[in-house]
């Protein structure tokens, strides 16, 4: 009877240890929000998200001789329209339809270029963000966010690390976002 269990947990564990690691990288940016905007009317907009990267990859790693394809966990598109979506509404935007503006919120480009010696790792993060904002009027504006990050550390870049380079980059241009009033500047202004 104890033969019967014990043999199949322990095959199990022996298992469990040969999977292969998943290559999906955990994306949870910081979001910071700005503060209320007390001076905002009732201004209804829409946020749409767009991804134009060429490739959904995030990141490729050369491991063991073998090329690993590193992919977000979420959708950046949406991962991002929902962050602009509770920044927008922390100034005092309602997000709605029909719109007085429209906003896109788009992935221009968001890579972590990987490089490893026997030593050491070295992660190389950028991203390029842009915000464009449609008013009823006809008047457009282009707003671009753009960050990199390095980071070097002693012996293999893991997911975790490679993810936290991507989440920190990102972190720092939702950062960006949140301090800078021309987007809503713009809105005001046009929207009324």
């Amino acid at each position: 009877m104890l033969k019967r269990i014990l043999f199949p947990l322990i095959a199990l564990f022996l298992l469990a240890g040969c999977a292969a690691p998943s290559n999906t990288l955990t994306i949870e940016p910081k979001i910071t929000l700005p503060t209320a905007d007390p001076t905002m009317g009732a201004i209804t907009i829409s946020i749409s998200g767009a991804d134009n990267r060429q490739s959904q990859i995030l990141a490729q790693v050369n491991r063991n001789a073998k090329l690993e394809i590193l992919k977000p966990s979420r959708d950046l598109r949406f991962l991002l329209q929902e962050i602009l979506e509770k920044q927008m509404a922390a100034r005092g935007y309602m997000i709605g339809s029909p719109a007085n503006a429209n906003l896109q919120i788009i992935v221009n480009n968001l890579y972590a270029d990987v490089k490893e010696g026997s030593l050491r790792h070295n992660i190389s993060t950028k991203t390029d963000i842009s915000i464009i904002s449609a008013a009823q009027n006809g008047s457009k504006q282009v707003k671009n966010y753009r960050t990199s990050y390095n980071v070097q550390g002693p012996l293999g870049a893991t997911n975790e690390k490679i993810a936290d380079a991507v989440n920190t980059v990102l972190s720092e241009v939702i950062a960006d976002m949140a301090q800078d009033p021309s987007v809503s500047n713009f809105i005001k202004q046009n929207a009324r």
